[in-house]
């Protein structure tokens, strides 16, 4: 079986790592990384849907069904049309976790951060709406994550991540809020950084850090169950990484983050 991945590079390894460790995610994994275009969140939104769906056809013609679009921009700008196009295949998008901070409401406010596409398309707003929490949540775009995380001296540059963090939540008082929800597949990598920063700004403030990436591996292994009834049965995992563009950098980010997988990867250009 061939389960697809996509991101704009190497954000959705988080929802993979995820997958893998604590869902027991298993059988031919393909993850297409577009580093050649990364970031997507400040780019023109024509241009970022027509990489998105060259990407997602490669995937498909690799045989991938189900695919996650583990990347919060390209599902927020794509997923519906894909859907349309793609009847036979599953995709899994990825949002915000604005519903579990909800679900979980606490009389306060919630604190969304995400690239700035995002923040602007009616996926997330809608969803907003339809929970009815608009009175309550606060939008914040935080697209020099998403390059810090790219970074193969991401590790080198913890100063310069916590600034940018303090930055960012100077901006509010976060005493009147209950969660900050990481909403890129990227920022789950600086979540030590948002405790530090937090803890340093205020010592006594009790706010909870949430991304999707445990709702979007749960849901990944029901549908992957429902398609292959033997899947219990695999017992085998192999990470096979496509990039756009040749890249050492992204190779030895990569396996940072997947480093307690214990899987094999692959690399291979597209």
């Amino acid at each position: 079986m061939k389960i697809g991945f996509f991101d704009s590079g190497l954000g959705g390894l988080t929802v993979l790592k995820e997958a893998i460790e604590n869902e027991k995610l298993k059988g031919e994994i393909y993850y297409l990384g577009d580093n050649k275009n990364t970031p997507y969140g400040l780019k023109d939104e024509n241009f970022v849907k027509k990489i998105v769906e060259k990407n997602i056809k490669s995937l498909i013609e690799c045989g991938c069904n189900p695919i996650v679009i583990a990347c919060n921009t390209a599902t927020s700008l794509s997923i519906k049309e894909l859907r349309e196009k793609y009847k036979d295949i599953i995709f899994i998008g990825t949002e915000p976790a604005v519903k579990v901070a909800s679900d979980a409401y606490m009389h306060k406010k919630i604190l969304v951060l995400a690239t700035s596409i995002t923040i602007k398309q009616e996926k997330l707003l809608n969803l907003i709406d339809k929970l009815n929490i608009k009175n309550y949540v606060q939008l914040c775009a935080a697209d020099k994550l998403v390059q810090f995380a790219e970074d193969i001296n991401c590790n080198n540059l913890q100063k310069e991540v916590n600034d940018y963090i303090k930055e960012l939540l100077s901006k509010y008082d976060l005493n009147e809020f209950s969660h900050i929800v990481l909403g890129c597949t990227h920022f789950p990598l600086f979540y030590e950084n948002f405790k530090m920063v937090i803890k340093e700004l205020y010592p006594n403030c009790n706010i909870n850090i949430i991304d999707g990436a445990k709702g979007i591996s749960i849901n990944l292994i029901k549908h992957i169950k429902n398609i292959n009834k033997d899947y219990d049965n695999e017992t085998n995992t192999k990470v096979c990484i496509f990039l756009t563009k040749e890249s050492e950098t992204f190779k030895i980010r990569s396996r940072q983050i997947l480093n307690n997988s214990k899987v094999d990867i692959e690399y291979k250009l597209q």
